[in-house]
C-alpha cells in the first residue's frame, strides 16, 4: 500500500496536558510530547506526519509545562489552537478533549501526545468515513490498554485481562472520532458521578459501546510505541524508532 496522495483536511486534536511523572528521570521538567528521538520531538513528529496527509488544522489541550509546547510550536505552526486544561494535575484525558468542545465542528482524529507511531497510523484512519479505534496486534512493551469486542466492534476498553471476552487488540492512541461520537462522550462524562475526575476518553467509548456501535479497526503488523517510562524510552529507540523508519521508507515507495 503506497501513502500517497491520501489527504483529507479535518482537524487533528492532541492531547498533551498530561504531567508525565514516570518520565521525568528521562525528560526533566518538560511534558512528555516534547521528549526527542533521533533530534525531533514526539509532538512535531506527530504534527509533521499529519501535514504530509493534508491535515492542516490542529487543536493542542497543553496543561503541564504549557508554556514550553507554545515556544516549541508556535513559530513552526503558527495557526495552531492552544487550549489550557488548568485542573491537568486532577483529571484525565477526556476533560482534556472536553476543553477542546467549542472548536470541533466535525470529525476529528484524535491522537496522544506520547506516542511514537508509523505514517500508515494516520492514512489508515483517513480511509475511515466512521468513527474508529485503531488497534494492533500484541506489543508486549507493558502498561497495554486492551480492546475487547467481537467482529468489528467494541464490548470493552481495559488494563485488565478478562477471560470472559475476546481479546482484538490493544489501544494505540490515535482515533477518528466523528462529531456524533464526540458529544456522546462529552455527555457520558459530564454525567459521571464526580464530575470532573480523572477519567480518560477511552474510558467513555468503552462506557458508551454497551449502547452504541463504535468500531475498531486492527493492523496487526502495526509500528508504534507510547513512552510513558524508562522502559519504554529504550525500546522506542532501539526497536521501533529504526521499525518506524524502515516502513515509512518502504510504503512510501
Amino acid at each position: 500500500m503506497s501513502l500517497k496522495n491520501q489527504t483529507e483536511s479535518i482537524p487533528a486534536v492532541i492531547l498533551a496536558a498530561g504531567m508525565g511523572v514516570r518520565l521525568r528521570n528521562v525528560v526533566g521538567e518538560i511534558p512528555k510530547g516534547l521528549l526527542e528521538i533521533n533530534g525531533q520531538t514526539l509532538i512535531s513528529r506527530s504534527l509533521e506526519c499529519l501535514k504530509s496527509f493534508g491535515v492542516n488544522q490542529f487543536i493542542v489541550v497543553t496543561g503541564y509545562q504549557e508554556e514550553k509546547y507554545h515556544e516549541a510550536l508556535k513559530q513552526k505552526f503558527p495557526d495552531m489552537t492552544f487550549i489550557t486544561n488548568e485542573d491537568y494535575a486532577i483529571t484525565g484525558s477526556m476533560h482534556s478533549l472536553l476543553l477542546a468542545a467549542d472548536h470541533i465542528q466535525s470529525d476529528f482524529l484524535l491522537l496522544e501526545s506520547d506516542l511514537l507511531y508509523e505514517a500508515r497510523t494516520i492514512s489508515t484512519l483517513l480511509q475511515q468515513n466512521r468513527s474508529t479505534v485503531l488497534i494492533s496486534g500484541a506489543t508486549n512493551s507493558g502498561d497495554e490498554v486492551y480492546i475487547y469486542g467481537g467482529s468489528d466492534k467494541i464490548e470493552k476498553i481495559t488494563k485488565e485481562k478478562l477471560a470472559s471476552l475476546t481479546l482484538q487488540g490493544e489501544l494505540v492512541g490515535v482515533s477518528r472520532i466523528s462529531l456524533n461520537l464526540f458529544k456522546k462522550m462529552c455527555d457520558y462524562y459530564q454525567q459521571q458521578i464526580k464530575f470532573p475526575s480523572n477519567f480518560h476518553y477511552e474510558d467513555c467509548i468503552s462506557g458508551l459501546s454497551k449502547n452504541d456501535e463504535i468500531h475498531y479497526l486492527k493492523v496487526e503488523d502495526l509500528v508504534w510505541t507510547e513512552i510513558d517510562d524508562q522502559s519504554h524510552y529504550n525500546r522506542a529507540l532501539n526497536l521501533i524508532y529504526p521499525r518506524i523508519e524502515a516502513n515509512n521508507q518502504k510504503y512510501r515507495n
